[in-house]
């Protein structure tokens, strides 16, 4: 699996999922993420940065009782939207810098020639002359064309891999004309899914830092990108003083454009093993997505957080976008601010309907989706 993010992040993304899907299957899965350089250094995420490093250094780690194997790999220069190292030669050939090679370490490790290679990263596609595969599919998560840090060269990898792939997978149906504008040789749905015996667990504990927070409790659990609308967070922290609103994630760069309040709590990331326990003892899920200036990638995604907020048994208020109204999902959808605070309201003053919100979200296990994957992948 050759993948954007790294394998011990606390955003554990589709990708993440299916990977302990095919464990559980029965497969023995490498990993391996996204590149990293001396050219990090430079960025906020110094944290995130130290674990891919260590990722790095100890040549990757087995997990998952050694039935997977993690890895980053380094190089002296990765492709990125910045003079110099937005070209399609470095685009194409950052694995020939990296130190060790990524091919020599996963050919070591048993991955010279594999039943699958599956890929959600064109980035990765340099090196994967190292592996020989039986089938090979590229799975399509968002539209790329929506971020503000793609470059033509990335463009162009992208539509090379979806033409060599067997099979290439796509999460929302919102996403279905982007992919077809890739000419893959194949390509069916796959949606994005839950871990619900994860998330839908009654006996997890009350986090601590809920003892010094106000009830009720309005949370938000992941990336905090460009897709965030940190403008109408603002405007419902100032709205709504009785509710307390939590935000689990964020860098503290992310964490610098909201506006300080009583009822805002910051906690950064957690671990994805303890989101359950965030998630059960709040109120009310958040998806605060920025669609007015974001529409083209946030009309294509097809959120996990859904799924986790109702396997928790929460009422979710979210912005409204297109994928989302496809779903016909137990969530209320919102076009305005005030919108919002008026769903936001609602939902913590009434019972929820975890019932309800729990049989939604158990339709969309993931080992459902990993079963499906696999007969497309091997179907002629």
């Amino acid at each position: 699996m050759a993948c954007a993010n790294y394998w011990t992040t606390p955003f554990q993304v589709g990708s993440h999922h299916l990977a302990r899907g095919f464990v559980n299957a029965g497969w023995t899965v490498g990993f391996v993420s996204d590149p990293i350089s001396p050219l990090h250094l430079l960025g906020h995420a110094r944290k995130e940065l130290a674990s891919r490093f260590q990722l790095y250094r100890q040549g990757g780690v087995w997990d998952l009782e050694k039935k997977l194997w993690a890895y980053v790999p380094a190089a002296l220069a990765t492709p990125r939207n910045e003079p110099l190292l937005r070209s399609r030669a470095l685009e194409r050939g950052w694995a020939h810098l990296t130190l060790p090679s990524v091919g020599r370490v996963v050919r070591n490790h048993g991955f010279g020639h594999v039943d699958l290679l599956y890929c959600d990263s064109p980035k990765h596609a340099s090196w994967f002359s190292h592996v020989a595969r039986t089938r090979t599919v590229f799975r399509v998560a968002d539209n790329t064309s929506g971020f503000g840090s793609t470059t033509p060269a990335a463009r162009a990898a992208e539509r090379e891999l979806a033409a060599a792939a067997d099979l290439v997978v796509y999460s929302a149906e919102t996403l279905k004309d982007y992919v077809e504008g890739l000419k893959p040789r194949r390509m069916a749905h796959l949606p994005n899914g839950v871990n619900f015996s994860h998330f839908a667990r009654p006996d997890v504990p009350v986090p601590s830092e809920y003892a010094s927070i106000r009830r009720p409790i309005a949370v938000y659990a992941g990336y905090m990108d460009a897709w965030f609308d940190y403008a109408l967070v603002n405007q419902l922290v100032a709205a709504l003083p009785g509710v307390s609103f939590v935000l689990i994630g964020g860098t503290p760069h992310a964490h610098a454009r909201f506006a300080p309040a009583a009822n805002l709590h910051l906690l950064g990331p957690r671990p994805f093993s303890r989101l359950p326990e965030y998630l059960r003892a709040a109120d009310v899920g958040l998806i605060p997505f920025d669609v007015r200036s974001h529409p083209t990638l946030v009309h294509s995604i097809h959120p996990l957080k859904l799924y986790e907020y109702l396997a928790a048994g929460l009422p979710v208020v979210a912005t409204r976008w297109r994928e989302l109204e496809r779903l016909q999902t137990p969530a209320t959808l919102c076009a305005s601010a005030d919108e919002f605070s008026d769903a936001v309201t609602r939902s913590v003053a009434e019972s929820p309907r975890r019932a309800e919100y729990e049989r939604f979200a158990q339709q969309a296990d993931w080992k459902h989706r990993v079963l499906r994957l696999l007969e497309l992948a091997f179907s002629e």
